[in-house]
């Protein structure tokens, strides 16, 4: 092969910017003649483009070039010979980088000492190539000029795509965030979605501002580095440069992103405002920072939701107490804070049973929250028994007993009638099943339906126990309070007949845990 022509003397070129210790540009050269590899390093050497060097790979074969192309897919340009293992070699090679590679970014210059086996017009039209260069008229001031154009459109194209994969990353990342209801896991979530989308370890803090003068900080939560710091003041937990930085982007409002460090100003509607930063370990380019500032803005969104999320779980407590409140108007005796006092009981041993493998597959956070709340509506049934019913001294007679009993019905009735304003699970339509069963007992026993075992809400079962001990141990018209020790035989003596026995147990860790177990 004649390549005499290869590079042809020139006037020396303007001189290039000296190499700047950046990511170089990967080029490829394919080739079978050995000097047409070492000549094209040699004219290139000091070539740059955008402050950045090149760095040359070599490939003496097609499937030489495919190998390299699969294992190091930020080759930005290949330097392309026709004619190499056979006549066409070359180009047999470009749809197999574009169709079995999937590789539609690499800038593919096809380069022939044999312009006639190849015709320009037929190469250009039939494969997806960017430039036809016969190597008699590739000069060394045409080879810089012909990558440049191939570098500056594969940076086109690649910014393309990093920012759609960038939206794609933002827009799952969103919905990853706004899923999250409790601000911790929120916050230990923005960490990790904003290292995914700028593709940086997970080494970061988000906080919020600590009194108005906003001369601290909260940690919300840490990973990396920070790992262990959530709950921390700022400047307790970082060191004083980071926390000064933090700080003054509190104070200024503005995005800070240098020295290998970013941190998002997060501005939230009501002027509570937060931080999120993170190590990048290197500069962001200008595409990174706007993709960061974009997802900043969605989390602010989130921060806002959560805040609004919570104002509104706060209206619904609100609520729930206020119901729970009139029934105990109905029973003036049981405590004052009856209810409340009950919930808490309740809530302590739903979060021990969650340990038990036979209950841990149905009790989430959901749970616990749910049943925190809904079970201070177990009783809401009573406002429709008469007060002279209530208030009776002795037992009740068949019809009484037929109107008290009627209150878990009517209790759920209310709650489920309620609960249909509401989309999904909520407060109301949990509370209405523990009122409808609380009643009901591990034997069948029970009312209004003569449910037994499993066919109990686990809910109602949970409440069932606390309710028979809390009212045991509280006075009433009737009778005196009877002693913790006898009302903890009784839960006892009735574990598997009245209770669940994987209830009673939990129950009893309870009561260790508050000193009442001997």
């Amino acid at each position: 092969m004649n390549d005499d022509f290869l590079f042809q003397d020139e006037a020396p070129s303007a001189p290039t910017r000296p190499e700047f210790p950046q990511k170089p540009w990967l080029i490829l050269i394919v080739d079978d003649d050995p000097e047409v590899h070492a000549m094209t390093r040699l004219v290139m050497k000091k070539f740059s483009y955008h402050g950045r060097p090149v760095q040359f790979l070599s490939a003496y074969s097609a499937e030489e070039a495919l190998q390299i192309l699969r294992t190091d897919p930020g080759i930005a340009m290949i330097l392309l010979d026709v004619v190499m293992e056979t006549d066409d070699a070359g180009l047999r090679l470009v749809p197999r980088i574009r169709e079995e590679l999937n590789n539609d970014a690499v800038r593919i210059i096809l380069r022939t000492g044999q312009p006639g086996q190849a015709p320009e017009d037929a190469v250009i039209h039939g494969y997806d190539i960017n430039d036809y260069k016969a190597k008699t008229e590739l000069t060394a001031q045409k080879l810089g000029t012909a990558t440049v154009a191939a570098l500056r459109s594969y940076e086109h194209i690649t910014m393309l795509q990093r920012s759609r994969r960038g939206m794609e990353r933002i827009i799952e990342a969103s919905t990853n965030l706004f899923n999250l209801r409790a601000v911790d896991h929120f916050a230990e979530a923005v960490i990790q979605e904003l290292a995914r989308v700028l593709d940086v370890p997970q080494d970061g803090l988000v906080c919020v501002p600590r009194g108005a003068a906003r001369a601290d900080a909260q940690i919300l939560a840490g990973a990396g580095t920070y790992a262990g710091t959530t709950g921390m003041r700022l400047a307790a937990a970082v060191s004083g440069e980071l926390s000064d930085k933090i700080l003054a982007v509190l104070r200024e409002r503005e995005h800070h992103h240098e020295d290998g460090l970013l941190i998002l100003w997060l501005k939230t509607n009501d002027g509570r405002d937060a931080v999120a930063c993170i190590h990048t370990g290197r500069e962001l380019d200008e595409l990174e920072r706007r993709l960061a500032e974009v997802l900043g803005s969605k989390i602010a969104i989130g921060f806002d939701n959560l805040h609004l999320y919570d104002q509104l779980k706060k209206a619904h407590k609100a609520t729930v107490i206020a119901l729970a409140g009139l029934a105990e108007y109905k029973d003036p005796e049981g405590g004052g804070d009856h209810v409340l006092r009950l919930s808490r009981l309740i809530t302590e041993v739903a979060f021990l049973l969650r340990t038990d493998p036979a209950y841990a597959d149905r009790i989430d956070d959901e749970f616990l929250d749910l049943i925190t709340m809904g079970s201070m509506l177990y009783d809401i049934g009573m406002v429709a028994v008469p007060d002279r019913i209530i208030a009776k001294q002795g037992d009740l007679d068949e019809d009484e007993r037929k109107i008290m009993e009627a209150h878990c019905e009517r209790g759920a009735a209310l709650l489920e009638k309620a609960s249909r304003m509401v989309e999904g699970s909520n407060y109301l339509s949990f509370g209405a099943a523990i009122a409808r069963a609380h009643q009901e007992r591990w034997d069948g026993s029970g009312y209004p339906h003569g449910l037994k075992g499993e066919e109990i809400p686990l809910a109602a079962r949970i409440v069932a126990v606390a309710d028979v001990f809390d009212a045991l141990t509280h006075k009433r018209s009737w009778r005196e309070a009877v002693p913790v020790a006898e009302a903890l035989r009784r839960i006892e003596a009735g574990s598997g007949t009245l209770f669940d026995p994987g209830v009673v147990q939990a129950f009893f860790k309870a009561m260790g845990g508050r000193g009442r177990m001997r």
